[in-house]
Order: C-alpha cells, then sequence, then structure tokens
C-alpha cells in the first residue's frame, strides 16, 4: 500500500460507480487526505465530505494540481468534455484513469494530448468488498512505472486482466454487467429454499455460498466448468437454455456498447 500512499487520487464524478471505488479505497487504509472527489450535486458533496471525510470540490478546476492520477467515473457522453476542461492542465507525470464504458483510448489519448498516460477500465460492483473483476486497457504512453502502479491501485478493488482497447465493450457484459446476471440467480435460489421451509437468512446463505463456492472451484482447481460439473450426478438444470440465455445478455451489452461508442463518436 506505501506505494498507493505516495500518491493523489481525483475522482471526477462520486455518484454510483465512483462511491463504490472510493469506499473501497478508503476500507484499505488509503488516506483520506489523498482523495478529491469532484461532484456537481450539492447534497452528495456534503455527504461525502461528512461521512467519509475526504475533500470534495463542485468543478475539476482544482484536479491536475491536486491529484497525481485522476479517475474519470462520469456517464460516457460526459467524459470528452470533462476531459477537455482539464487536459490543458495535465502533465506527463499525470495518470488518467477512466471507468467509463464505450469511450476507447484513441479518443482519450486525443483530448489528454501527446504524452499524457491514459487507462481505460471496465470496473464491476464487488469492487465494493475487494471481489472486483475490472478489466484494464492501457494507453500509449503509460510507462512501466505507471502500469505498476494503476494494477496496484486496481488490486485494491479486486483482480484485473489487461486486454487490448478492442474488447472493452466486450468486457461491459462479461464483468461490468454481469454481477446483474449472477443476482437473479442468488434470489432464484433463496425464494426456492423458502418455499421449501427455510428460513430467509439460512436460505440466502447457502444460494450465496453455493455460487462463491462454484467460482473458487473454477479458479483454484483450473478444472473446465463441464469438468467440475462431474462431480455432482443429478443435474436439474436445462444447461443449454441457461447458457443461451447468459450468452444473449453479453452479446446485447456488448451491441448496446458498441452502438453508443458509435453514436458518442458522431458528438
Amino acid at each position: 500500500m506505501s506505494v498507493l500512499n505516495d500518491k493523489r487520487i481525483a475522482f471526477i464524478g462520486a455518484g454510483l460507480m465512483g462511491g463504490v471505488l472510493i469506499e473501497r479505497l478508503l476500507d484499505t487504509g488509503f488516506p483520506r487526505t489523498h482523495i478529491l472527489a469532484v461532484e456537481p450535486r450539492a447534497e452528495r458533496r456534503a455527504y461525502l465530505a461528512h461521512e467519509w471525510h475526504i475533500a470534495v470540490s463542485d468543478g475539476a478546476h482544482r484536479v491536475p494540481e491536486f491529484a497525481d492520477a485522476i479517475v474519470l467515473a462520469v456517464p460516457p457522453k460526459a467524459v470528452r468534455e470533462v476531459l477537455r476542461d482539464i487536459a490543458p492542465q495535465l502533465r506527463a507525470e499525470h495518470i488518467v484513469i477512466s471507468v467509463a464504458a464505450a469511450v476507447p483510448l484513441a479518443a482519450l489519448e486525443q483530448i489528454a494530448g501527446e504524452g499524457i498516460g491514459v487507462a481505460r477500465v471496465m470496473p464491476n460492483s464487488p469492487s465494493r468488498v475487494g471481489q472486483g473483476m475490472n478489466p484494464v486497457a492501457l494507453g500509449r504512453f503509460v510507462t512501466p512505472e505507471a502500469r505498476e502502479w494503476v494494477m496496484r491501485l486496481l488490486a485494491c478493488w479486486g483482480q484485473t486482466i489487461e486486454v487490448p482497447d478492442a474488447l472493452m465493450n466486450l468486457c461491459v457484459g462479461l464483468s461490468g454487467a454481469a454481477p446483474t446476471y449472477i443476482f437473479p440467480i442468488i434470489d432464484a435460489l433463496t425464494e426456492a429454499g423458502v418455499a421449501g421451509g427455510l428460513s430467509l437468512t439460512d436460505a440466502r446463505h447457502i444460494a450465496a455460498q453455493v455460487v462463491l463456492g462454484s467460482a473458487v472451484m473454477v479458479l483454484e482447481t483450473g478444472e473446465t466448468p463441464t469438468g467440475l460439473k462431474a462431480l455432482t450426478p443429478l443435474q436439474p438444470l436445462r444447461e443449454a437454455d441457461a447458457k443461451a440465455l447468459f450468452r444473449q445478455a453479453v452479446e446485447s451489452a456488448r451491441a448496446q456498447m458498441d452502438a453508443l461508442q458509435a453514436k458518442l463518436s458522431e458528438g
């Protein structure tokens, strides 16, 4: 953590995802004095200052002077405008990290300017408890030192894997939105348990642990899900239907991001 503690981070946007990332960072022991949150809503700024004890601002004018790393956590349609506002003040020492979907590295680098390191991350909500999967694409001006720092930062939120920028829209459906596919599974198993006579607490505990344990088996054994499935003789699920449902969700998310990226590029 000492490598991170030497840095100051500004989050432009402290809403849902920005808030998740800030809160987890604080939970890891990152110095509160090294965080600045830029948030247009007065009530949100008041909450962040009072409850989290971090510096807040209603505009990005202080950001390049304050921060070593700048996290863009605004909606995709606002990313270009926000980056243009701070670009004249950026220095080679800065690293800009976008967590917005559908804004490619090339667009970010063009606005940030020559020599400015830019990274694009697709975060997901389990980052709140340090169990995120946050793929990252790194720009051409990211130095080895900056890369190491970005990876250490992402490790605070969970795990990451470096991917080509061209696959980041795929990662929206594969990781960013994927918890919304998993939570209904936990809900369905919980409801089945309650219907069968279990308490809500016990049923939810069983359901969540089954999902967690199954995931850990895949990660730790190195075996395929198909091979691990064979350990359980009873298999009542219509597997083909389930697989088709999830593939469709991933493909749909990617198509939506491709369409949004094309629309934003026109603007």
